[in-house]
């Protein structure tokens, strides 16, 4: 009986041992992302890209098609199944023009970007941009069918000096395309209004209306609505038309509507009705159903912190509750509005950030629900009823290595799941199930993973 009890015990024992081997392995294959229904693969990818300096890199996904611009060409990928990411088109600008601007959203298939040639002359002794030359400053905007890169059509862009201002003067939604005209120092002294911001068809390229600025205002952003066209103005001074400038208290940024049919001013109130915000701050549209404006006042480049809050507006432009940008959450990161919630990303700092995800009611400016996630946060993506998350390895390493997927609606958490090949970045899509990610400059334009 005693050796029929040892052998027991000796069985009991293997079976923890091997139980616990089991669970190891099981773990290890499920974090290194080869365990079956818990792995992210990698499915394609595009070429490798050119080594580039970074200007004007944007990425988007327009149905089948992923687009990559660059400073030196626009190239459209083809991303359905059989195509794995094949080049289908490119468009390089002419001579030694670079692409220096494009719309930050794609619509009915269409894309607007703009191409031109810098110049860094300047007149006199003033500092200030000489009169551009022909085919000088980010001049031309042209639109593309993202399904074939046909251009569709092209318009000039009225430029005040031959540099390259930067931010974003295009726009694109509701079969609209917004284009912000740059106003010389004549121009913005003569009576009549500000005529820099027009529209045209998206498709057709053909005017539509020029918008109601007041003169004394500069257009900084617009983002295209379903019943308004939204813009943050700067009002009062001579800088009004320079988002560069450092006019200080002298110029207040404010929030605008306008009609989207016609272009009329509907309205346009400052931000904040106590305290005036400045062009010291940064102010730009999270989204135009409903307006909501990320407003910066203060921010520390070394740290990542900033003061400031998300402002919501109705449609008559009436200012709802706000959300600070730091909080009991920590300080919010990246943001998503879909309808009348706000989806955010919110860190605190102990030996690295800690991340939550964390969902506002945009009516109330209240927290609906909050979820502390294990890992440090990389990007954020709100499609549907689900929010999905990438998140790096650790607080100590930014290979990101793992995709979170919670309810829209209660932060349950529906799907984990670990990269077997880490992701190059935190800004991806999601087409047909996969998760497209675009690449830094220098890698693969896209990379394609799907659950495993």
């Amino acid at each position: 009986m005693s050796g029929r009890a040892g052998l027991v015990k000796a069985l009991v024992v293997i079976g923890l041992v091997l139980g616990v081997i089991g669970s190891i392995t099981a773990w290890f294959l499920s974090f290194e992302g080869y365990l079956p229904g818990d792995a992210m693969v990698r499915t394609w990818a595009t070429a490798k890209d050119r080594p580039s300096d970074d200007k004007a890199n944007d990425s988007w996904v327009v149905g089948d098609v992923a687009v990559r611009s660059r400073f030196d060409a626009v190239t459209g990928f083809g991303i359905a199944d059989g195509q794995d990411g094949k080049k289908l088109w490119e468009f390089v600008p002419p001579g030694r023009a670079q692409i220096c601007g494009s719309a930050p959203r794609a619509d009915e298939g269409v894309l607007l970007v703009a191409y031109g040639t810098e110049s860094s002359a300047t007149s006199g002794g003033s500092g200030k941009p000489a009169a551009p030359g022909k085919g000088k400053g980010c001049s031309t905007v042209i639109a593309f069918d993202t399904k074939d890169g046909r251009e569709l059509w092209g318009v000039p862009r009225t430029v005040s000096g031959g540099r390259f201002l930067g931010g974003e003067f295009l726009e694109a939604g509701g079969g609209l395309a917004l284009v912000e005209h740059e106003r010389t120092e004549q121009e913005a002294r003569t009576p009549g209004g500000n005529r820099s911001l027009r529209a045209l068809d998206l498709r057709t390229g053909k005017a539509r209306w020029t918008a109601a600025v007041p003169g004394a205002c500069g257009v900084w952003d617009t983002f295209v609505g379903k019943e308004q066209v939204h813009a943050v103005l700067a009002c009062g001074g001579e800088d009004a038309d320079d988002p560069g400038s450092d006019s200080g208290g002298d110029v207040e940024l404010m929030a605008a509507a306008f009609d989207r049919g016609t272009g009329a001013l509907k309205w346009n109130v400052p931000i904040d009705a106590r305290r005036p915000v400045s062009t010291d701050s940064t102010v730009f549209i999270e989204s135009a159903d409903p307006l909501v404006l990320r407003v910066v006042r203060s921010s520390n480049s070394n740290s990542g912190e900033a003061t400031g809050t998300f402002v919501s507006f109705d449609q008559d432009g009436r200012t709802r509750p706000g959300i600070e940008l730091s909080g009991d959450y920590g300080q919010i990161d990246a943001a998503e509005v879909v309808g009348e919630r706000m989806y955010a990303l919110a860190w605190t700092y102990s030996k690295g950030r800690h991340y939550r995800l964390v969902a506002f009611d945009l009516k109330t400016g209240e927290e609906v629900w909050n979820d502390e996630l294990d890992e440090p946060a990389a990007g954020l993506a709100v499609r549907g009823d689900r929010v999905t998350v990438l998140c790096e390895w650790s607080t100590q390493a930014s290979a990101i290595t793992e995709l979170l997927v919670y309810d829209a609606g209660n932060g349950e958490e529906l799907d984990e799941r670990h990269f077997r090949e880490e992701a190059p970045s935190g800004y991806f899509f999601e087409h047909d199930g996969r998760i497209i990610v675009a690449g830094a400059a220098g890698d693969h334009a896209f990379t394609a993973f799907e659950r495993w």
